[in-house]
């Protein structure tokens, strides 16, 4: 059974986690603004993880918001066009993620058509599994929580190992961040009908939709969404979780919901568990719907380093330069901008990048970083030991790596942690924990290739 909150009937994960300062309340209680389109929208061919997009227009075409101009091969999803304009040279751009990656740009054109229409297919709902995943696959949806994982190959393992439960993430438990929040309000019957449809490819029987109990408004708007929707025999539940991090991570949030622990260095499916996010479950349903492919996402535009914090629905390349702008720019004392949210988010250079599929938010800092000043030795005092929501030896593994024995951090979970970050905050001699795992996984990593030869 999940595990129930002392306080009352809400649920929560077992070991771990912190509460930090939510900062949500600055966009929490407003609605979504649309970003007009831009004059020119730049798209890496490499925003899921899996193989880059292939080209399938040429420079000069002229194109329309919804055309496909990159197929997905094997293992990645397609690219559209997100404004209608001209196809400029696929060159080397600067990339959120990496520092510079193959992107297409397309130019805003006056005589470019308008968006290719996408008319309501009627019997959209007697869809077969295959025919779904055809169609989440063509419309270029990847994991809208951050993962960017290719949505129908996450389906289609799944399906192969006959979960029996779609537990749909609708926690946002990173600070600062409420986009997820604000589609849930704004859309939930959608949210509810992409999770039945997602469950139905990967063959569940039940869908559980965790939502942090700091969101009542969205648990409401779910719970009603559910009661107007034909759910057939599939059980669909909102599952109010403790408002508490990392409650959104994907072996938390199955905790939290089901009562199932997934293993060490396993996935949620091995319990029997599809984890998926509720903004994917809205691209889902009106890639099914509608054969829409994924054009736009919303994400939060915020921090005190942001004039206007806003929730901004942007056409997806929109370079992040144009949409601070639209939120009032940044503030005289802005010092750091990420990518994400401030626990696993990450660290932008600059702002002339694009908006990519798997960012959900843009947090902008004032003041000092957090290892500006230096850090300290550590003092074996355990903080990160009762914070750590797996059970790992931070500790461990950073003085092990300051003292160049990197190989030797395996049996205290080097390999097994998802940086979260939960050591780092609460570690009183500001040491980089998290920075140190990575170190220590890249070389365990490339030490297990080389002898793997």
């Amino acid at each position: 059974m999940p595990m129930a909150h002392p306080g009352g009937s809400t649920h929560t994960f077992g070991r771990g986690g912190i509460h930090p300062d939510p900062h949500k309340e600055a966009t929490s209680a407003r609605g979504i603004d649309d970003l007009p389109a831009p004059a020119e929208v730049i798209l890496p061919l490499v925003q899921h993880l899996g193989e880059p997009s292939e080209p399938c227009v040429k420079k000069g075409e002229v194109v329309r918001r919804g055309q496909k101009i990159a197929e997905g091969g094997a293992t990645g999803v397609p690219l559209h066009a997100t404004i209608s304009g001209r196809v400029r040279p696929v060159d080397k751009r600067p990339h959120p993620t990496q520092a510079m990656a193959m992107a297409f740009s397309i130019a805003a054109i006056p005589e470019a058509e308008p968006e290719l229409e996408f008319p309501e297919d009627p019997t959209w709902r007697a869809r077969t599994s295959d025919e779904m995943l055809v169609r989440i696959r063509e419309a270029g949806i990847v994991g809208l929580g951050g993962a960017a994982f290719p949505t129908w190959r996450k389906l289609a393992f799944a399906h192969e190992a006959k979960v029996d439960m779609l537990v749909m993430n609708g926690a946002e438990c990173e600070p600062y961040l409420t986009s997820d929040h604000r589609l849930m309000l704004a859309d939930p019957r959608a949210i509810v009908e992409g999770s039945l449809l997602i469950a139905r490819c990967a063959g569940a029987r039940e869908v559980r939709i965790g939502v942090e109990s700091d969101k009542p408004d969205a648990q409401a708007a779910l719970q009603k969404a559910i009661a107007q929707t034909p759910v057939g025999d599939m059980k669909v539940t909102v599952v109010p979780c403790l408002a508490r991090y990392p409650q959104g991570a994907e072996k938390q949030l199955v905790a939290a919901v089901t009562g199932r622990n997934v293993p060490a260095r396993a996935l949620p499916t091995s319990v029997g568990v599809l984890v998926q996010n509720v903004a994917t479950a809205l691209a889902v349903h009106d890639a099914v719907r509608y054969r829409r492919p994924l054009l736009d996402r919303v994400l939060t535009v915020t921090g005190p380093g942001v004039r206007e914090p806003r929730n901004v629905r942007a056409p997806l390349g929109t370079p992040l330069s144009e949409i601070v702008d639209f939120c009032g720019g940044l503030t005289a004392d802005a010092t750091r901008m990420i990518a994400g949210g401030p626990m696993m988010g990450r660290a932008l250079p600059r702002l002339d990048v694009p908006l990519i599929k798997g960012m959900n938010g843009l947090v902008v800092l004032t003041g000092k970083g957090p290892l500006e000043d230096g850090f300290g030795p550590c003092i074996r005092c355990g903080r990160c030991l009762d914070a750590c929501p797996l059970g790992l030896e931070p500790d461990q593994v950073s003085v092990r790596v300051e003292a160049g024995r990197t190989l030797d951090t395996e049996r205290y979970g080097a390999l097994d942690c998802y940086e979260c970050g939960c050591c780092s905050y609460v570690c009183p001699s500001s040491r980089p924990l998290v920075q140190f795992m990575q170190v220590a996984k890249g070389a365990l990593r490339r030490s297990a290739d080389v002898r793997a030869r």
